[in-house]
């Protein structure tokens, strides 16, 4: 909005400018007709002083405008490109797709959606840095667009997920050509920093109009089957057409083992220590669930929360997740009387009739002061005036808790909602932070929410961290806090005091 209102304001003189420009390049009288041919002489003698005089507003002129068109063309592109793998991003990807949609239509011919992910990309992110997970991601993005034809279109929608557009696919059997050439590229090795990291991919496909013709659908669809794809084994391939009968028993499976894994208690409180970056000690922690996988590993909360939605253990576990917090809190106030304990507040519990007085009842129970008990709250449920949401912050708030904001940077949230809160800390969301930190202008976008927080007497804290570098320019923009590998990766609560000595 800002820039828009500055090109606004400067039209009238760039126009002004650029009249003045085509006067002063001008050698004949076409450009003035009405002129007569005694009235050239003066009018040349007048020109000459005018492009004297006002030679330094003509190249100001053209500095102004280049400038206005750069700026332009920057807003256009953080709009529309991932910052780290330069590729077209969700938000572009599905004005790409409708308009292929409607451009096929008319046609009435076929295009095809691959949706694809990247096999064991969470394992190089743990075990050898966010710095290698990132090269990654450029060196597939690469590889993918060397696979494709030339005219199809490879875009990023976040994560290690991507999805590609290929035009024109009557033939089945090219499209099976193009899926089976990006397997062999990106199973290749990768090298960096002297070290192999190898990776794979599954693909799902969807195809116009066979499958849907809404864009929302097709890449729904392509996900779908590509997690029929997995479940057959790496390195493979499905179109939707002929898995579509498996896919509501495949995801039946998930859940199944989800609802296994609640009633086998495969689940467990990992701790993240937050560090404050002046001291570069350890101030706090965060709290969280982890799924214990017998194949996958560790499972982050977030990559499975959404089969806890509607499920009878939503609530146990809920307030399993708050009642953790309050157990180790205790525990860790011996060594450290001003440790502060993060724990997430899913929905379902703070949705919950009473829940405040149900805090009060922990805090009190456990015999811990509410100052230390952060409170961490998701930015996706701020993307619309939510009273009750709001109403319950402040209520908590007014009681004492401390409260943090998460996701800051990547998703959307009406500001509205935070005026008269009082906010204690944000937490840039990881993805979005991670792309930020490679570019200029993003890290001047990282600056600026920083102190924007400042000005809300607010702290900030960054999370995913793994270098010195990250932890030397975050700590110079004047950033709070910093969670990652850098210092140590989730570990069970149980063994957390030790990172307290």
């Amino acid at each position: 909005m800002i820039e828009f209102a500055q090109k606004t304001a400067l039209e009238p003189l760039l126009d002004h400018l650029k009249f003045d420009r085509r006067i002063a390049s001008s050698s004949t009288f076409d450009a003035f007709p009405d002129i007569s041919a005694n009235e050239k002489s003066s009018v040349k003698r007048l020109l000459s002083e005018l492009q004297h005089k006002f030679s330094d507003s003509v190249d100001v002129a053209y500095l102004i405008e280049s400038e206005v068109s750069s700026r332009t063309a920057e807003l256009y592109r953080r709009a529309n490109y991932d910052s780290l793998t330069h590729l077209p991003n969700r938000a572009h990807l599905h004005d790409i797709l409708e308009n292929m949609i409607q451009g096929t239509a008319h046609k009435n011919s076929v295009f095809s959606l691959l949706f694809l992910d990247l096999d064991g990309f969470k394992v190089v992110n743990d075990t050898q840095g966010h710095h290698i997970g990132d090269e990654l991601l450029r060196h597939v993005s690469g590889r993918l667009i060397s696979s494709v034809r030339e005219g199809d279109i490879v875009s990023r929608l976040g994560g290690d997920e991507f999805v590609i557009l290929l035009a024109e696919t009557e033939n089945r059997a090219e499209v099976e050509e193009v899926c089976q050439r990006i397997i062999n590229e990106v199973s290749r090795p990768y090298w960096f920093d002297g070290q192999e990291v190898r990776t794979s991919t599954s693909i799902g496909i969807s195809m116009f109009p066979q499958d849907s013709n809404l864009a929302s659908e097709l890449i729904e669809t392509a996900d779908e089957a590509l997690y029929v794809s997995k479940s057959k084994g790496k390195q493979t391939f499905r179109f939707y057409n002929d898995v579509k009968q498996e896919v509501p028993a495949h995801k039946h499976i998930v859940q199944a083992q989800f609802d296994a894994a609640v009633l086998n208690s495969e689940f467990a409180s990992y701790v993240e220590p937050q560090i404050d970056l002046k001291q570069n000690r350890v101030v706090g922690g965060h709290v969280s669930i982890e799924w214990q996988t017998a194949d996958e590993g560790q499972k982050a909360l977030e990559s499975w929360q959404h089969l806890l939605a509607g499920n009878p253990a939503e609530a146990s576990m809920s307030l399993w997740l708050l009642d953790s917090a309050c157990f180790y809190l205790k525990q860790w106030l011996k060594a450290d009387a001003e440790f502060v304990v993060t724990v997430p507040i899913l929905e379902t519990l703070w949705r919950q009739e009473g829940f405040a007085e149900l805090l009060n009842q922990r805090v009190k129970q456990y015999g811990i002061p509410s100052s230390q008990l952060q409170l961490a709250f998701s930015l996706k449920s701020f993307d619309v005036f939510d009273q009750d949401l709001r109403d319950c912050l402040q209520q908590l708030s007014d009681q004492g808790y401390q409260l943090t904001l998460t996701g800051l940077g990547g998703q959307a949230f009406n500001f509205a909602m935070l005026v008269g809160l009082n906010i204690q800390e944000f937490k840039f969301d990881e993805i979005w932070l991670h792309e930020q930190l490679e570019t200029r202008s993003g890290q001047q976008w990282i600056q600026a929410l920083i102190q924007m927080a400042k000005s809300l007497d607010a702290c900030m804290i960054a999370t995913g961290i793994t270098s010195e570098s990250q932890v030397q320019h975050l700590t110079e923009w004047g950033c709070t806090l910093g969670q990652g590998t850098y210092w140590s990766a989730p570990i069970e609560a149980a063994e957390f005091k030790q990172l307290m000595v």
